[in-house]
This record gives structure tokens, C-alpha cells and sequence, in this order.
């Protein structure tokens, strides 16, 4: 079922805290995916909401379905009587989730998905509302729910023609007239013959609307920190921190590029009002009185307010100098070319036409660089930018919570207390929980002020590991694609980027390098390193800019199926998939001649 009007998503919640009230057990089970900040977002927000209203909930991060699916078995019986509800952040959308969590043998189980990603599986559009699973959908995304093919019940049943004998018996000692009982057979066969045609023809157009549906591709809708925020607006109870909340989950889409520009500037303009009436963050804190006093005093000791911001697109500009922002920014370098000498004089270069000294563009960009220059970076950059192939994009962005973006991907990627160990074989809980931290506003536990170091080394492994794959020329141009095959080699930063957010990060930053060297786009599949299980991430990207999906997720899905290959499908983006180092090259073949009809 998708649920798309206010009345309906505040009925749900209704449903569910009813349901709630009548028990003190945790009838209500979160899980949220541990791949983006976007979904810890959400989770933090829905926990708001549920404490207000004291339902009772638990929650656990997952990062590939069969988590998810080991996870029911142990805590779902099918034998329960009381009604439970598990809801799924940023996983579920695009799966037939009755199939695979076994819904049909738990009658006792409603399954509320809030997932960005697109297409939706047609088998969750089932237009009833006793039906065990339902679907968020906000159609301001540009999604309309009639958009969506319609599961059918005779979807799962066999057509008439493959029961040939149906309705044909005639019955051995009818004592009707030969004449008679002819007529009626033809009669009753040709009205037969009428109804097979005609639910033929109507399977044909549903299987004809899928197809079409689903050959657009991968893409992504409006983000679950956004979606559950507007869930607590409709019920009232929205506040300035789920505010901030939903521009963490808006941001970073943004940074990832899951969102088209004017997306992003429609949801902007949708928040704006809220910034301008709720944008203030003070947090209460409590200070001891003088001593003796016996008494704790109340104190709003921080006092912020959320502010849209110019934003370079230089990338954690905030926490480093502008030399190194610029430097290290996947944007700047794929224009200049920062990873080579040749590109750092052009970034001086840049700069002295921007009239800061070297001195200051290396002084700590917060704290030490002088007021007048920043001040005139803006009308500077308008007027000399464009020279160096760095126009504005006219976008106002928090500069913060970019930042916050970016410590927070750090965090759930690479944000494990042991540096040294394996590539993925941290506990994603553990990255959760830290990220988890980094997104409590005012009590983060020091884990934001850690992910934003982090962040500034995946940013600067991002360019000098990704600047040393196109130096060193490890691709393969393709009609169709490009091809990045890192399998058989080492990469500096191995600790830091091998993982899905990086990776993708890198697969951009090769797609917009290639594009300002040749002024032609092609899709990018990147083949990372092999781990110590040797196994390669492979991931497919495409710019939102294009205005399409991601079409390379079904062909991942076809190319290794075709070779046999020993592959893992089962994480939340179809565009990222575990392959054995072994069968990477068969797999690049089967792409290259998949090539033509699937993208």
C-alpha cells in the first residue's frame, strides 16, 4: 500500500500509537540503514516523535537485507497474537518485502517503509488498507503513486490456458439433446475463450507498465530525515532541532549527489519557512549557583540559529584553510587538476586573481583569515571563476551542516576505533552509534569534532589517491561507460576508501574530471580494492544531472548472473555490489557485451 496524503500518514501514526498504548512491550521495531547520515537523521527524528507520544520502540542499524531477515526470525513468531510493527529506514522500497521477511506466515506483522531509493517494488503497491506493508511516498517528489505498476492478486495465479480441462467436464449422464448440449458447450467455450483473452491482454499492459518502470533505472526520492520530519509538522510537534535534522538528510543527498539542483531548490524553499520561524538551536544547560547556594541554575548557554549560507563547493571550508578546501575538493580538482603541480599553480594562480596572499589563503579559514577577505570572496569568485571553469550553481547551502555531511558519512564508513583493522570488518553498531552521537546537537560526546578530522583525511585521500588513478591512467574507455579497475591494485588510503559513500564519491569525481577534459559524460564503474576476504566493491554511478536513473544496477545484476560469478547483491543500493576478485575480469567481459542493450 503507498501512502501518499497527509490524512493518511497521520492515520498510520495514529494506528500505531493506539496499538502502542494498549501494551508496555516494544511493539514497535526501527530498522535503519547504517550506509548514510540521511537515515540516521531519521531515525533520530522518529525517536523524538515516539518519546513524546511514549510508544515504546526499539531499534537496530543494518547494513545488507539478510540482517534484516535474521533478525525477524528470531523476533517475529508466526503463533504471536498482538499486533507488531517493524519500520524500515532507507531499506525496503525497492524489494518485495511480503517474499523475503515471510509476511504471509506473520499475520500479526505491519511492515511502514520510509526509503528514498526508487523505483518502488510494484509487489508494495497493493491499494488496500488491510494490506500488512506500507510505503511512504511523497508525490511533490515528482513520483506519482499512479506512476506506480499495481500488484494484482492474479499476479500469483496461473492463467486460465494452463488448466486446459477448467470448466470443460460435462457431466457423464446428462440426458440433454447432442444439439442442446453442443450449443451450450460452444456457448460456455467461446465465453471461456473471451475471458482468457481479455486477462491476458490485461497482463500484458501490467508486465508492459513495469517494464517501462523499471527501465529508468536506480534514482532516489525525497529524503526519510525529510519525510519524517513533515510526519511530525502534520502532527504539530515539529521542533527547530528535527529541523536541522531534515537539512542533515537534504544535505546529504545533496553531497552525494542523489538530488537534481532543482530538487534541491524546491526542497529548500520548502524549509525556508521553517528556518524563519523555528530556525533557532539554544540549548539549556545547567550551571552550579555559588557555593553554598544549594541551587542549579538554568542556563542557555548556546545560542545558534540555522542560516542558509554561501557555499564555494570547496568542502569542509570551515574546519581547514581555503588553500586546502580548495586543494582537496573532488569540484576544484576536477577542473584544475590539484593532484598535479602543474594544478596547484593554477590554484595559486586562482587565488592571486582573487586577491588573497598565499599567507592568508593558508590560515585557518574561521579563525585567522582576515575579515576583508572573506568578505570579497564571493563577488571575487563571481568575476573570476568562471575563467578557471568554476561557475556558480547559485545554490545556498548551511556551510555547517555540510561539514556535518561529511563527518558524519566519515563516521559510518571508516569511523571504527580501530584504525588498523580490516577494511569492513569494523561493527557497523559501533560506526551507528558514533555517527549517532556526531548528530545530537550540543551533546555529540566529542564524536562530531572526531568525524570532521576524519573527514578532512578521506577528503584529502579522495584527491590524491583518485588524482593518482587518473595520472596513472587505470581505466577503460567503453562506448557506453568508463571502467575504473582498482582490483589488482593498491591504493594509499585503502583503509579510508574502500567503502560504498567513498567509492561513489570517487566514481563522481572521476565522471566531472572526465567530463572537463573531454566535455562528454559518461556513466563511471568503479571496481575497488580487494579486501582481505578478497572481495571487490563494485559500484555504478551516474550524475542526477542527466535527469535519468541509474540503469548499471540491473546490469551488475545481469553480468554476474550470465558468468556465474560468486557475487553478493543483498545491500540497500543495487548500484554497489561484492564480487570475488577472481571473477572481476569475466564480469567487466559480460558487462562490456551487456553493454548495448541494457544501458
Amino acid at each position: 500500500m503507498i501512502v501518499t496524503t497527509p490524512d493518511e500518514w497521520v492515520a498510520l501514526y495514529n494506528a500505531i500509537k493506539e496499538e502502542s498504548s494498549c501494551s508496555e512491550e516494544k511493539h514497535v521495531f526501527i530498522y535503519a540503514s547504517a550506509a548514510d547520515a540521511d537515515s540516521v537523521a531519521a531515525l533520530r527524528i522518529l525517536e523524538r516523535l515516539f518519546k513524546n507520544d511514549m510508544i515504546p520502540h526499539g531499534w537496530l542499524p543494518v547494513s545488507r537485507y539478510k540482517e534484516i531477515e535474521e533478525d525477524f526470525d528470531a523476533c517475529y513468531q508466526p503463533d504471536e497474537e498482538a499486533m507488531r510493527t517493524a519500520i524500515l529506514i532507507n531499506c525496503g522500497a525497492a524489494e518485495d518485502v511480503r517474499s523475503f521477511l515471510n509476511l504471509q506466515n506473520r499475520p500479526n506483522v505491519r511492515v511502514v517503509i520510509v526509503d528514498s531509493h526508487r523505483p518502488i517494488c510494484h509487489a508494495n503497491n497493493i491499494d488496500s488498507p488491510e494490506d500488512c506493508v506500507a510505503v511512504l511516498l511523497d508525490e511533490s517528489e515528482g513520483l506519482d503513486k499512479a506512476e506506480i505498476p499495481p500488484a494484482s492478486i492474479d499476479d500469483h495465479e496461473l492463467d486460465l490456458d494452463d488448466d486446459p480441462d477448467s470448466g470443460e467436464d460435462v457431466e457423464a449422464g446428462s440426458d440433454e439433446e447432442p444439439d442442446a448440449q453442443r450449443q451450450r458447450l460452444d456457448g460456455g467455450t467461446s465465453g471461456r475463450q473471451a475471458r482468457r483473452m481479455e486477462a491476458r491482454r490485461e497482463r500484458q499492459q501490467r508486465e508492459q507498465f513495469r517494464e517501462v518502470y523499471y527501465e529508468q533505472g536506480v534514482s532516489y526520492g525525497k529524503p526519510a530525515a525529510c519525510m519524517i520530519f513533515d510526519l511530525a509538522a502534520l502532527l504539530g510537534q515539529e521542533t527547530s532541532h528535527m529541523l536541522w535534522l531534515a537539512l542533515v538528510g537534504l544535505t546529504d543527498h545533496m553531497v552525494h549527489s542523489r538530488i537534481h539542483a532543482d530538487k534541491y531548490k524546491s526542497y529548500y524553499n520548502l524549509y525556508e519557512s521553517h528556518v524563519q520561524n523555528m530556525g533557532h538551536l539554544d540549548v539549556a544547560t545547567e550551571r552550579p549557583a555559588a557555593e553554598d547556594d544549594g541551587v542549579t541554575v538554568a542556563n542557555m548557554a548556546i545560542n545558534c540559529r540555522i542560516l542558509p549560507q554561501r557555499d564555494f563547493r570547496f568542502g569542509l571550508l570551515w574546519e581547514w584553510s581555503l588553500y586546502e578546501s580548495m586543494l582537496y575538493s573532488p569540484y576544484v580538482a576536477a577542473r584544475l587538476q590539484t593532484y598535479t603541480e602543474k594544478g596547484k599553480t593554477a590554484l595559486e594562480l586562482l587565488l592571486a586573481k582573487l586577491g588573497i596572499p598565499l599567507q592568508q589563503a593558508q590560515s585557518p579559514y574561521l579563525l585567522d583569515m582576515k575579515p576583508r577577505y572573506k568578505a570579497a570572496l564571493p563577488e571575487r569568485l563571481a568575476q573570476h571563476a568562471p575563467a578557471f571553469r568554476m561557475a556558480d550553481d547559485g545554490l545556498k547551502r548551511c556551510v555547517n551542516i555540510i561539514d556535518v555531511v561529511h563527518a558524519a558519512t566519515a563516521l559510518l564508513e571508516c569511523g571504527t576505533k580501530n584504525e588498523t583493522a580490516t577494511p569492513g570488518a569494523a561493527d557497523h553498531v559501533d560506526k551507528f552509534w558514533r555517527c549517532y552521537h556526531a548528530l545530537s546537537w550540543a551533546h555529540d560526546q566529542g564524536e562530531l569534532r572526531k568525524g570532521l578530522e576524519l573527514a578532512k583525511r578521506v577528503q584529502k585521500a579522495l584527491i590524491s589517491d583518485g588524482g593518482g588513478v587518473v595520472q596513472q591512467k587505470l581505466f577503460h574507455n567503453f562506448r557506453h561507460f568508463r571502467i575504473y579497475d582498482l582490483s589488482n591494485h593498491s591504493i594509499n588510503n585503502q583503509h579510508l576508501l574502500s567503502h560504498p559513500m567513498a567509492l561513489q564519491r570517487m566514481a563522481a569525481f572521476f565522471q566531472d574530471q572526465h567530463f572537463h577534459h573531454t566535455n562528454r559524460r559518461k556513466p563511471v564503474v568503479l571496481i575497488g580494492p580487494a579486501d582481505a576476504s578478497l572481495r571487490c566493491l563494485a559500484v555504478g554511478y551516474e550524475a542526477t544531472g542527466r535527469m535519468q536513473g541509474n540503469k548499471l544496477g540491473h546490469a551488475f545484476a545481469a553480468a554476474t548472473e550470465a558468468v556465474k560469478a560468486e557475487a553478493w547483491h543483498d545491500l540497500f543500493d543495487t548500484t554497489v555490489i561484492q564480487i570475488s576478485k577472481h571473477d572481476v575480469d569475466r564480469f567487466k567481459s559480460e558487462l562490456l557485451r551487456l553493454a548495448t542493450d541494457l544501458l
